[in-house]
């Protein structure tokens, strides 16, 4: 993740608003890395494809587990590519 540090950013309450204000429908969460015993996944917004290699979910926007991902924990991280948080 050092050499993309630079494209990612941390899943916060504000990109969450966007996302919502944009009305996206569903997040797909996919398992980009460990590095240093941190597991870091990859919020992608509205995305219409499942891998199907199991290491990828779909979940509502609107939903419980969406708002899990906004605190903290030692061992994981959701993160955004900075891609997905371009104004259309």
């Amino acid at each position: 993740m050092s050499t993309e540090a630079n494209t990612y950013q941390l899943f916060t309450k504000e990109i969450l608003s966007i996302w919502i204000a944009q009305d996206v429908s569903y997040i797909k969460v996919e398992e980009l890395s460990e590095v240093e015993g941190v597991t870091f996944f990859e919020l992608i917004p509205d995305s219409e494809l499942l891998d199907g290699g199991g290491q990828d979910t779909l979940y509502p926007i609107v939903s419980e587990d969406v708002e899990d991902m906004l605190l903290p924990s030692k061992n994981i991280r959701f993160v955004v590519h900075s891609v997905y948080l371009e104004e259309d």
